[in-house]
């Protein structure tokens, strides 16, 4: 029996082992890595919070005075942005629109403009968890 839990042990090893390999290719330069982001992968435009099934990504982000950030729904997965408080929801002026943001089916894309300094915390209602933080300076 003694025998039997070795070479169970050694098995799960080396799988172990095995699945986390570089991945390299006949070069020996090493493959390259998939991406992260909702729906197609890769990288959420800068000035953008894309949305997976059950994130933003990024979590946080930070704007100028003035800017325009757009959220973005690409995960197949409906979604809303709701403020967590009433200053934020005030902040968020005219884009596509003013303050919290309620139909985000996939595919869609709203904006929001902030002209006032602040830390502003909101998140889906839909998806328990699902929050995000936009920092305007």
């Amino acid at each position: 029996m003694r025998t039997i839990s070795g070479l169970f042990g050694a098995l799960v090893l080396a799988l172990g082992v095995a699945s986390c390999g570089g991945g390299g290719d006949a070069t020996g330069t090493g493959g390259g890595g998939g991406g992260g982001g909702g729906g197609g992968g890769g990288t959420c435009p800068a000035g953008t919070f894309c949305m997976t099934a059950t994130s933003f990504t990024p979590t946080t982000r930070t704007a100028a005075v003035g800017a325009t950030v757009t959220w973005q729904n690409s995960s197949g997965v409906g979604h809303n942005v709701v403020w967590d408080d009433a200053t934020a929801k005030a902040a968020a002026a005219a884009g596509d629109g003013t303050g919290d943001m309620p139909n985000f089916d996939t595919g869609m894309s709203h904006t929001r403009v902030f002209n006032t300094a602040g830390t502003y915390g909101f998140h889906c209602t839909i998806h328990a968890g699902m929050t995000g933080i936009l920092t305007v300076q």
